[in-house]
């Protein structure tokens, strides 16, 4: 499932495109799709969350198939919010 990804802000950092997300689960695992080339790397803030074993993986979806600029979530409750920022191209 893909989870409610709210883009709050959109930036640069030198050569990276920033993205900021609000994100809510809709179950135990799913996906957030940024819409970028490739996720370089990202920061994990929780908000309200049931567990903090949440596991996310870049350029994946959450079966472990290639899926650049998407990120897999697994290991997280439904209703869980939990901030991203994004770093990519």
């Amino acid at each position: 499932m893909a989870f409610t990804s709210t883009l709050l802000e959109r930036s640069v950092f030198g050569n990276k495109a920033v993205q900021v997300y609000s994100v809510t689960a809709d179950g135990a695992e799913g996906t957030v799709a940024t819409g970028l080339k490739s996720v370089s790397w990202i920061t994990y803030a929780p908000s309200s969350m049931a567990t903090a074993a949440a596991h996310l993986k870049l350029n994946v979806l959450t079966s472990g198939t290639a899926a650049a600029g998407y990120i897999a979530v697994t290991g997280v409750a439904n209703g869980d919010i939990f901030y991203l920022t994004v770093f990519g191209s």
